[in-house]
Formats: C-alpha cells, sequence, structure tokens
C-alpha cells in the first residue's frame, strides 16, 4: 500500500461517521417534529428496553429493535454512540467549539483516559436496582429520553417561538406556538450539559451516560479493535487531539475499548499510519475489561434501590395523592405507570392542545417530568389517540377512538380521567346571577355530562332575574377538561377538574358500588370426566388483560375484548392444563380471534359453532367467547381429555347469556 494510504482510509471512515451523524441527527429531529409518529430510537434503546424488562417482567412491542443496537455493539463495540446516537452528535459538534480551556497541551491532557469516567457503570448499577424494583427512573438519564424531552419541550418550542416572531416569513415557516411548563429547565438542563464540552470533549457520554455504560460493557466482546503500530509513532499526540471517547489510542497506553466511540479521528489524524482499527486486532496493549471498584459497585446499587422506597415513602402515591395527577387516556395504573414511563415527552409533544404537560409537584419526587392533563393550557381531544401510539413502553396503553368512547355514541365504560367540579362561589349563573352556558357548550360527551336548569335569582341590586344555572353528571363526565379549560373566569375557574373517578383506578372514586360477582364459565371439579379445578378463577377487565397475556393484549383488545376468565386443571394427576375463556362484545369479535388462530397442524372438533385441536391444545368459539385449552403434557390421553373439558365449558357457555 502507497505511505499514506491507510491515513486516506481512515479519513474515508471518518467522513462516513459524519454522514452518519447528520443523518441520524435529522431523522431524530424530523420525528420530533412529527405527530403520530413511533419514535424509533427510542425503541431502538437498549437501555430502556432492559429497564422496561426488569420493572415489568416483560418486554413492550416494539422494544425488540434494541437487538438491532445491542447485538452489532457485542462484535464491534460501541458504534452507536459515535456513528447514531443524536445526543452524542450534539456533544460532538459542541466539543468541536474552540475553547481557551481546552487548547494546546490542556486539550491533549483532557482527552486521556480519567478514572472519573468510570462513574456512568456506578449509575448505571443504581438506576438499575431502582428499575428493578418498579420505578422507571432510568428514563431521567437515559439519553435519548434526555434529548426528546429537552428539546420537543424546551429548545424547538424556543426555535419556533424565536421564527415566528422574527417577521412575516417566520411566521409562515413557524408551526402554532406549544408552550410548556418547565420548558426553560427542560431546554437548559440540555444546554449546560452541551456547554460542559467546551471543558471536557463530550463530558456526558465519558461521565454520565448509562447508555454509553452498557453497551461499554457489551463491547467488552467485541472482535474489532485498534492495531497501533508503535514503531510508526512519532510522539506527535495528534491522535488525542479529537478523540471523543478518552480511549487512550496514544501508542505506549493500554487502549481501553468500553470507552472508544469508534469514531476514527485517531486513524485519520495519525501522520504516520500508526493506528488502524481491524478485526481481531494482533496488539496485546488493550484493556477489554471495565475497571470497576466491587465496593463502588454495591454502593451504586444500594443507593438505586434506596431510593425507591425513600420516593415513595410519602403520601403522594396512594395515602393523600394529588387531585391534580390526571394521567393520559389509557395510562396504567399509576404504580404501573411509574414503573414504565421513562419520562421521554413523546405524549406531551404530540397532543394537540398541549393539555399534557411534565408534571412538577401532580405525581410526587418519583414522578417528575411524567405527563399530566393541565385542563387550563389545554383539553384532550375527544377523537385524539395520538398519545397511545407513540408511547414507547406501554406506559400509555395504544387505544382506539371507539374504545375511548368520546367521540362516538355512548359506550358503557369510556375511558375516564376524572371528574369536573363546580366552585358555586366563582360561578357567574350561580354567584353572580349572570347567565353563562360556555361549559355546556364545550362538554364534548353524548349525552352531554353538564345540563343547565332554569332558575330565579336575585342579583346584587334586588332585581329578579332568571338565569340558565349548570349541574354536572358524574356519571357522565369523563374528565377531559374542555369545560375547565373554556370557563370565563381566569385565574381559579369555576369548574375544575380532579383525578377522582379515573377509569384506571379502583379506588380513586366518587361512585363506589358492590360490584356483583361475575358467573362463572368454566366448569368445577367433577363437571369434565376425571379433570379436578386447581384454584381459584382469575377474572381480567379489558383495561388489565396485559396483566395476564402482556405482548399480545393488543390482539384480544381489537377484537373487542370484555373480560377474561382463567383458571387451572389437573387431570388425574397426570396432566395439568389452563382453560381461558374471552368474552367479546359481538360473536363476530369471538370469530375473528379464531380465525386468526394458525390452522397448521390442526384438525376439526366438534366444540361449540367451530373448534380445532392441536393434540396438546384446543381452541373454540361460542357466540361472543372464544376459548383456549393448553395441556403442559402431552402424554397419550391429553387429546381426549382435553376435548372433555372443552365440552364442559361449552356446555355451561350454552347455558349463559350476556
Amino acid at each position: 500500500m502507497p505511505e499514506g494510504g491507510e491515513n486516506r482510509h481512515g479519513g474515508r471512515w471518518a467522513a462516513l461517521r459524519r454522514w452518519s451523524q447528520i443523518l441520524c441527527l435529522a431523522a431524530f429531529l424530523v420525528l420530533l417534529c412529527t405527530s403520530g409518529a413511533r419514535n424509533a430510537f427510542l425503541e431502538a434503546d437498549p437501555f430502556v428496553a432492559i429497564a422496561n424488562a426488569l420493572a415489568t417482567h416483560s418486554l413492550y412491542r416494539g422494544l425488540l429493535w434494541s437487538l438491532a443496537v445491542l447485538i452489532p455493539t457485542l462484535f464491534l463495540g460501541r458504534f452507536f454512540c459515535g456513528w447514531v446516537c443524536p445526543l452524542g452528535t450534539l456533544h460532538h459538534l459542541a466539543s468541536e467549539i474552540r475553547s481557551e480551556r481546552k487548547s494546546g497541551r490542556r486539550r491533549i491532557d483532557s482527552n486521556r483516559y480519567q478514572p472519573w469516567q468510570a462513574f456512568r457503570y456506578y449509575l448505571l448499577c443504581g438506576l438499575l436496582a431502582a428499575t428493578f424494583l418498579g420505578s422507571a427512573l432510568a428514563g431521567l438519564f437515559d439519553p435519548l429520553s434526555l434529548a426528546a424531552r429537552s428539546l420537543a419541550l424546551g429548545l424547538l418550542p424556543a426555535w419556533n417561538y424565536a421564527l415566528v416572531h422574527s417577521g412575516p416569513l417566520g411566521a409562515m415557516l413557524g408551526a402554532p406556538q406549544a408552550s410548556f411548563r418547565q420548558g426553560f429547565l427542560l431546554g437548559s438542563i440540555l444546554a449546560i450539559l452541551l456547554a460542559l464540552n467546551l471543558r471536557i470533549t463530550r463530558f456526558w457520554c465519558r461521565a454520565l451516560c448509562p447508555l454509553g455504560a452498557l453497551l461499554g460493557l457489551a463491547s467488552r466482546w467485541s472482535v474489532l479493535g485498534l492495531e497501533k503500530r508503535e514503531d510508526r509513532c512519532g510522539d506527535c499526540n495528534r491522535c488525542l487531539l479529537h478523540c471523543q471517547g478518552g480511549d487512550d489510542p496514544i501508542p505506549g497506553a493500554r487502549w481501553r475499548k468500553t470507552e472508544c466511540h469508534l469514531c476514527m479521528n485517531c486513524v485519520s489524524d495519525c501522520p504516520e499510519n500508526g493506528l488502524r482499527f481491524r478485526f481481531f486486532p494482533h496488539s496485546a496493549k488493550s484493556a477489554a475489561a471495565v475497571d470497576l471498584k466491587r465496593r463502588k459497585v454495591l454502593t451504586g446499587a444500594a443507593a438505586g434501590a434506596i431510593a425507591v422506597p425513600l420516593l415513595r415513602a410519602n403520601t403522594g402515591l396512594n395515602a393523600e395523592p394529588h387531585e391534580r395527577r390526571i394521567r393520559p387516556p389509557a395510562a396504567l395504573e399509576e404504580t404501573e405507570f411509574l414503573a414504565r414511563c421513562i419520562r421521554c415527552g413523546e405524549c406531551m409533544k404530540v397532543c394537540p392542545n398541549h393539555a399534557l404537560q411534565p408534571a412538577v409537584v401532580e405525581a410526587g419526587w418519583e414522578g417528575l417530568w411524567t405527563p399530566v392533563l393541565a385542563p387550563r393550557v389545554g383539553y384532550c381531544e375527544p377523537s385524539c389517540i395520538l398519545c397511545g401510539q407513540v408511547c414507547p413502553t406501554g406506559a400509555i396503553w395504544e387505544f382506539t377512538a371507539k374504545e375511548k368512547g368520546w367521540a362516538t355514541a355512548a359506550v358503557a365504560r369510556p375511558i375516564r380521567l376524572g371528574t369536573a367540579f363546580y366552585d358555586r362561589g366563582r360561578c357567574l349563573p350561580w354567584a353572580m346571577a349572570t347567565e353563562c352556558i360556555v361549559c355546556e357548550e364545550w362538554c364534548p360527551t353524548s349525552p352531554k355530562a353538564i345540563d343547565l336548569r332554569p332558575a330565579e335569582v336575585t342579583d346584587a341590586a334586588g332585581n329578579r332575574k332568571h338565569v340558565r344555572q349548570p349541574y354536572l353528571d358524574p356519571e357522565r363526565c369523563v374528565g377531559c377538561g374542555a369545560c375547565e379549560f373554556a370557563c370565563p373566569v381566569k385565574s381559579s375557574p369555576a369548574i375544575y377538574v380532579t383525578s377522582v373517578g379515573e377509569s384506571r383506578s379502583k379506588t380513586n372514586q366518587i361512585l363506589l358500588r358492590r360490584a356483583a360477582k361475575s358467573a362463572s364459565w368454566l366448569p368445577e371439579s367433577g363437571d369434565a370426566p376425571g379433570w379436578t379445578k386447581a384454584g381459584d378463577v382469575r377474572e381480567f377487565a379489558a383495561d388489565d388483560l396485559w396483566k395476564y397475556v402482556d405482548g399480545d393484549a393488543d390482539r384480544y383488545l381489537r377484537a373487542g375484548l370484555r373480560r377474561t376468565q382463567t383458571a387451572n386443571y389437573r387431570y388425574r394427576d397426570a396432566v395439568e392444563a389452563v382453560a381461558d375463556v374471552h368474552q367479546m362484545g359481538s360473536p363476530a369479535g369471538a370469530a375473528s380471534l379464531f380465525e386468526s388462530e394458525p390452522s397448521a397442524g390442526s384438525r376439526p372438533i366438534a366444540l361449540g359453532d367451530s373448534g380445532r385441536s392441536y393434540g396438546p391444545s384446543a381452541t373454540f368459539c361460542r357466540g361472543e367467547f372464544f376459548i383456549r385449552l393448553v395441556a403442559y403434557q402431552n402424554a397419550p390421553p391429553t387429546e381426549a381429555a382435553l376435548l372433555a373439558l372443552g365440552r364442559a365449558i361449552d356446555s355451561r357457555l350454552a347455558g349463559i347469556g350476556r
């Protein structure tokens, strides 16, 4: 190879890396500015995926894309940090700004490996420990969540404001202005982190990033490495000038592969072609493992574990929940919600009325920056389902406008965010004998939750007047906040929404009724020859189905699931099986589920309206019911025994009406 050829080759890789960074950052910004589009970067985040799996003991759909990052890292190293990560690209750009504190010899010294770079590994241990105990505090430090939150809720709205007020052309190019609580703080956090690059190159990436720490641990076994040819080194130190990871590419020092971002700057900057990346490098001077202190690892994990009970040992979670902790539609129960929400801000930035805002005190310290509805800022649009579409972790379950039940004809169980209340001391018709029907006009439910009743009142001058006074029916109110948003009484409105009555909670209610015990669809011991029921029947409402079939619940919900009953059975101590009975909203929903099951390897059976046997399992549908039987052993009597159990269930369902 001609002299300088390898250097030019390294330069081409560095140029390719720059283009990759530019394109990935542009794609990230486009996704931030696009309503209803899932953020592929958040779904491909291995740290978010592992945190979600630890907190929920399952993996929400979409997060499997994180394997597209994690698996190549095992072979190539931290390519994501240097080539893909949008926050890393912003730090890379900021680190290129000239600074007196990072010039000359000080710049070279700052790009050597420093012991404090191990701090992010201890932080990772603490965050994973907290996540394992059910608190998604990882979202506060996850780099992609941080970037999305700070840009979408802070910097991009500020940029839009400046653009709109820059002149007529800017007003034409600008979007409708969004305003977010703590937007200044969230934007300032990112600005401060970027400013630290004027002192130390990519300080966030080297010292604080938990995703970088996770990928660093995974890169320990990578086969792509830096090969140093010390005989060519002229001690110019140019390989350190633009080093992004502080991984000591300089010959004579141990190269630290877990710190390297694969930026290729050292290869392209070396004038003697003394450095090159290759698979299975011959150089022995590399530190594959991270030098971590056991005591500090345990301290970090203990700190994360202690943080969860400290955060929850207050009244905000259950004992005295804040009345304005109004979560988005289809949000999970609060404990489950806090285990999944990573504070990425995706739901807030797509809300068309900017009704979702980052929480300050409404959700306690643990719920900092999680989404809450702020009716004075905006209201929940009746037909909008965007927040459920963009949530990457399932903290807000994906739902349809029909399931929401606000924009269509009245449904039995619409999604409820809370309940509105009147302050009659501030309401114009009640307190000031002044006609006002704004709240009734804005109420979106059908029939309306607010009705007007004629009344004869006396005004301040003693005159008798006829006005219409508003009354609210809590049975119909869904807590959308439209009435509070439109109330003409500013500052403290005459009607306000609280979280009481939310459909996601069984205890935060004011309309308590004794629940009627559901009739069991499943047979008792002895109803099917040889079968004994093992344990009680468990029942799941549609909103809670994810607790039983997490990962596949959407298929049942789309088919119109109402509720599910399940029970375990034992056949003559030889076969154990589980029986699931799913009630749909219509026979068509049950039939669609039955038809969606694979038919390969099955044979038709005479059960219900249609049935199939697979040997150790069977499915059939009857009316609005879909039934699945699964045996854990494939013994000779299994199929016949399952059919007997299925006939007992079929006979029981035949006598139960809707």
